[in-house]
């Protein structure tokens, strides 16, 4: 039997971007895309995206491929689909467990324009049809720096999501964030969280904000607004239960610098009042509200002691008056312990801004413990 609309949990998201210039063009080839999924069950099925495309992408057959076995995709019952510009499309569900990776032919020369840095390994075949190969040889793909300054691989193209049906779910918390969740701490969670029926998925964008849309040249990397994308990336989100939203810390650090030039800083009520309308806008779709501190960042470039004191402004309203239903202290648990303005040095990738492969962890630590 088919599943219905609300039987679908999204076991893995990635929140999708203009990645145009950032990603390659590519031609007669199969793309393998390899995800940690949350919440095992079966059937499946994966949500394509062409939303930033200015021209049709031709998916010339799809497959699921397991460890040793392998399930041809279709799109209502066809195998080879035509995805439009601007539009997202799902896979008809497929009944396969102990998933690997899916299998995208593009047998057309393809823009690879629509996509984000995820928690996702993928690579790219010799040339041809190899969808649905266990066997399948493939070239790694390359690394790039994102315009924040963080080295990622290359954006991962054209998924969005992957969903499962019959999962007995208990939470599906939709982590709206920046590159500190691009980077992968809600993925880890999920790890630490496994068999209890909770999912964080990921919905970061590096250079990600708050309340202002991406600016400056690489303003289409940086994506919509929280307040922007939320209906798309959080509501839009199958089995969604909570928003767990992470932002602000672009807003705080872009303003006067190429990445939104002419901008001034918002001041600490304009950022509490946009974290307002999200908890809001959460109540009214009967999901709950989740807030993060914000990070400390200095010294990192672009960042002041003014700056500074708004965030911690910012994070005591947090903590203390935001009316949310779980506040997670992120700002505790990466600070240094000598100076609450900056990351301990375990947790500081080098940048002062991102935190380390430690402070991930330390992160996914903190975000499980809250859906223990």
């Amino acid at each position: 039997m088919k599943p219905n609309a609300a039987d679908w949990k999204a076991s893995w998201t990635q929140a999708v971007t203009d990645i145009r210039g950032a990603a390659p063009t590519v031609r007669d080839v199969t793309l393998r895309l390899e995800v940690q999924l949350a919440l095992d069950a079966t059937p499946v099925r994966f949500v394509l995206s062409n939303r930033f495309g200015t021209e049709p992408v031709l998916i010339g057959q799809a497959a699921v491929v397991t460890e040793d076995a392998s399930a041809q995709a279709t799109f209502d019952g066809r195998p080879t689909v035509e995805i439009p510009p601007g539009v997202d499309l799902a896979s008809d569900p497929v009944e396969v467990t102990a998933i690997a990776g899916r299998d995208l032919f593009l047998p057309e020369e393809t823009s690879l324009s629509t996509g984000n840095i995820g928690g996702c390994t993928w690579s790219i075949s010799e040339v041809g049809n190899h969808a649905g190969r266990t066997d399948l040889v493939t070239l790694p793909a390359p690394t790039a720096t994102s315009p924040d300054g963080v080295e990622y691989a290359l954006p991962t193209p054209l998924l969005r999501a992957v969903e499962v049906a019959g999962a007995e779910a208990r939470s599906v918390v939709v982590c709206l964030g920046d590159s500190i969740t691009a980077a992968g701490w809600p993925n880890r969670a999920s790890v630490l969280l496994a068999g209890r029926g909770v999912a964080l998925v990921n919905r970061g964008i590096p250079g990600n904000r708050l309340r202002q849309d991406g600016a400056g040249s690489a303003g289409g990397f940086f994506g919509r607004s929280g307040l922007a994308r939320f209906d798309d990336d959080v509501l839009g989100t199958s089995g969604v239960t909570h928003a767990l939203i992470a932002l602000g810390t672009n807003d705080l650090g872009h303003p006067g610098t190429p990445n939104a030039p002419g901008e001034a800083v918002p001041s600490a009520s304009d950022l509490i009042g946009a974290f307002e309308t999200l908890v809001k806008r959460c109540r009214e779709a009967r999901i709950s509200p989740v807030l993060a501190t914000i990070t400390p960042f200095l010294s990192a470039a672009g960042y002041n002691t003014q700056r500074d004191t708004i965030r911690q402004e910012v994070n005591e309203w947090i903590r203390s008056s935001a009316r949310a239903d779980i506040v997670l202290d992120f700002d505790g648990a990466l600070r240094s312990p000598t100076d609450h303005t900056a990351l301990a040095a375990e947790y500081d990738s080098g940048d002062h801004l991102h935190p380390s492969d430690a402070g991930q962890d330390r992160l996914a630590k903190e975000a499980a413990n809250a859906f223990s």
